[in-house]
């Protein structure tokens, strides 16, 4: 008696609960192979061994290797910009302002976001559309993020509605925090500086340019 075709393995699309799943498993395989070879010495079909997928599974879904690497970054920026549960320590507003500018700078020094980051720096001639999209959009989703998480530190401190802290202006006092206390670690990061000792300068570092942040909008 003939196996109906819904019986057999690997016939026809996965469905519908598994098709996520199937894509997070190829992002994943991706973001291996790129962190590994780079953009250039990647292939198609290593990622598609790593992920346990056929070829046409994945080019089902991202129609190029490019298209594949900017799902890969595009991810990645919108997985470091997510603070919704982001709830800083600390006892008072400059200590929690502390703990959320290290908090934000160990969250960016995670291997694999540096090396994503240099790998999409270093194909920008080849992609430069691509390049200044993800900058452009995590940089928005990161300032209107943390401009969340500041303002709901600055109503607890009764500061909300106030100077820097006013609501038309919350946005632009986060990009400037993060410019501030994050940018220039996260730079030299990227340039090569042992990461370890970024991470043993961070509090040190953090806590002066908190000071000068505080010192400027209060």
């Amino acid at each position: 008696m003939a196996v109906p075709k819904t019986a057999r393995g690997k016939v026809g699309r996965p469905p519908l609960e598994r098709a996520g799943e199937v894509e997070e498993r190829i992002l994943d395989a991706a973001k291996t192979v790129f962190l590994a070879h780079g953009f250039e010495g990647a292939s198609v079909d290593v990622i598609a061994q790593t992920a346990r997928a056929g070829k046409p599974t994945i080019y089902a879904r991202f129609p190029s290797k490019a298209a594949l690497f900017a799902a890969v970054i595009g991810r990645q920026a919108a997985n470091n910009t997510q603070y919704e549960n982001l709830v800083p320590q600390g006892r008072t507003f400059r200590a929690r302002l502390v703990n959320l500018a290290v908090t934000l700078i160990e969250r960016a020094f995670a291997d694999e976001t540096i090396g994503l980051m240099r790998t999409a720096i270093a194909e920008s001639p080849r992609f430069p559309d691509l390049t200044l999209e993800v900058q452009d959009s995590a940089r928005q989703r990161a300032t209107r993020n943390v401009g969340h998480v500041i303002a709901e530190l600055a109503r607890a401190e009764g500061l909300y509605g106030r100077g820097a802290f006013a609501a038309e202006r919350i946005e632009e006092t986060a990009r400037i925090f993060i410019d501030l206390a994050v940018f220039s670690m996260l730079f030299r990061a990227l340039l090569g500086e042992d990461v370890r000792a970024l991470k043993k300068e961070a509090q040190t570092y953090v806590e002066e340019r908190v000071d000068f942040f505080l010192a400027a909008s209060t």
